[in-house]
């Protein structure tokens, strides 16, 4: 459980640049949300279809991208740096009325 709250942590500090992160409720089953201005307009919320412990599970990088990418940084952070792209271009493509972001085999996409 105090792996999670420290993963929830960084995620939030790993996903400042696409916006505020709000974890609501506890352990694995905490939800995200994220509040994003895409477009530098009205911010929307976007709310991830998996749960805390799945995201922290799925979105580990392999060690080779970890290693020439990111190679200062713990592997969490670098992973979240990574989810932090597929995020924003989540975000970027969403259709009108998407406010669910999922992850996807290669990354995430809004709903």
């Amino acid at each position: 459980m105090e792996d999670l709250k420290m993963f929830a942590a960084n995620l939030t500090a790993g996903l400042v640049e696409v916006g505020a992160v709000r974890v609501e409720g506890a352990g694995s089953d905490a939800t995200v949300f994220i509040l994003a201005s895409d477009d530098g307009g009205e911010p929307k919320e976007y709310c991830l279809a998996e749960p805390l412990g799945e995201i922290a599970d799925a979105i580990i990088i392999d060690e080779e991208t970890w290693r020439s990418t990111w190679p200062d940084w713990s592997l969490t952070a670098a992973s979240i740096a990574m989810f932090s792209v597929h995020v924003q271009e989540a975000i970027a493509t969403a259709p009108p009325g998407a406010n669910i972001l999922r992850l996807v085999p290669g990354g995430v996409i809004a709903v």
